[in-house]
């Protein structure tokens, strides 16, 4: 993909180059040399980092999931199939003591959180459920693992860290069937690449309002706000430090440096 394609949508989404290079894995540096011309002939490996983190195909303008980017081989259960043609009736035959995501037809098994992860994600709950509770309303608050079927299809089966639903009707008492009106996910060392780019594009077009991407590492808040039309896509990177407003709730701010974590 040229260059003047990733400069034109690094400048729709209000991208700095910062931003960029946390969300894309590629360090601060390699992004300047290639959005300022140094890099010429910038590594395949870091032109498809930087074409996924801009929600865009390798070969074409248009948004683009690339499970395949970070899934790894499935272990040898009973469902084994090509990666990439698992589907919801798979996902519910694995053993009850795995934990995993289905993600576009890809099968992914995920490591059990950190303290610290479970810390910010129990923040995160408390503070919106008492939100919600005090204003009343069809808004409930929850946490993983709880099943969201965020596609029409029965290829994907995802477990946010935590999610907000204002329509009880997608709740059939198993799982959420389609997109949260909130997502967080708390990022882990082996979910990276997943948080910040597939799940990204994931979310934004199965109709997801907003997105937090809470980094631990360091210390920042990413919060996407998915409005009607890419002209109303916002991005707004935060601290630890920083009282983050809600964009789904009037008057609901959380102070991240208050948490005890």
């Amino acid at each position: 993909m040229e260059i003047r394609l990733l400069r034109e949508r690094k400048k729709e989404l209000g991208l700095t180059n910062e931003q960029l290079a946390r969300m894309s894995g590629v360090s601060l540096g390699t992004v300047n040399k290639i959005f300022s011309g140094a890099t010429r002939s910038p590594q395949n490996d870091t032109m498809n980092a930087l074409t996924a983190a801009l929600g865009l195909d390798f070969d074409q303008y248009r948004p683009s999931s690339r499970a395949d980017m970070i899934c790894e081989p499935v272990p040898a259960y009973d469902v084994l199939k090509p990666n990439g043609t698992y589907t919801a009736e798979d996902y519910y035959d694995l053993p009850n003591d795995v934990r995993a995501e289905l993600l576009d037809g890809y099968l992914i098994f995920m490591e059990a959180p950190s303290v610290r992860h479970q810390e910010i994600v129990g923040e995160l709950f408390y503070n919106i459920r008492h939100h919600i509770k005090g204003r009343g309303g069809p808004c409930k608050v929850l946490l993983a693992p709880v099943d969201v079927r965020i596609d029409d299809d029965d290829r994907s089966m995802l477990q946010p860290d935590l999610i907000v639903v204002c329509d009880g009707d997608k709740s059939d008492g198993r799982r959420i069937n389609g997109a949260p009106d909130l997502v967080a996910e708390v990022v882990s060392p082996g979910s990276r690449k997943r948080d910040y780019l597939v799940k990204l594009n994931k979310y934004w077009t199965s109709g997801v309002r907003e997105y937090w991407v809470v980094d631990p590492d360091n210390e920042s808040v990413t919060v996407y706000e998915f409005g009607e039309g890419e002209e109303n896509f916002r991005i707004q990177t935060y601290t630890f430090q920083d009282n983050i407003p809600v964009g789904i709730f009037d008057g609901l701010s959380i102070d991240f440096s208050i948490f005890d974590i």
